[in-house]
């Protein structure tokens, strides 16, 4: 036995989610902008001074490893890592606009 299949919204329906949607949308807060800006800024700053320290410097060939004798764990663990952060920080922001 098959089940239809659900029948594609009128434009007048699209139009009203969209409207729904717009309207409970919350714009980001100044001090989210502001706290994204500073961090920008501080990533930014890092990059600049080791570049700019570091900029003549011979690169370190004891730091170069074939893959072959290097642990696979690192692009995994941080894959993991991150999306842990993600989720985190995510749900925390989730719950605390909940409430």
């Amino acid at each position: 036995m098959r089940d239809e299949p659900p029948e594609k919204p009128t434009d007048a329906e699209v139009e009203a989610l969209l409207a729904a949607a717009k309207a409970t949308r919350k714009r980001p807060t100044r001090g989210m902008w502001l706290a994204a800006i500073v961090v920008s800024l501080a990533c930014v700053a890092g990059l600049t001074y080791a570049l700019v320290k570091n900029w003549d410097a011979e690169p370190d060939r004891s730091a170069v490893k074939s893959a072959s004798r290097t642990s696979s764990g690192g692009f995994g663990l941080g894959l993991i890592v991150g999306l842990a952060a993600g989720i985190a920080i995510g749900s925390t922001l989730a719950l605390r606009k909940r409430n």
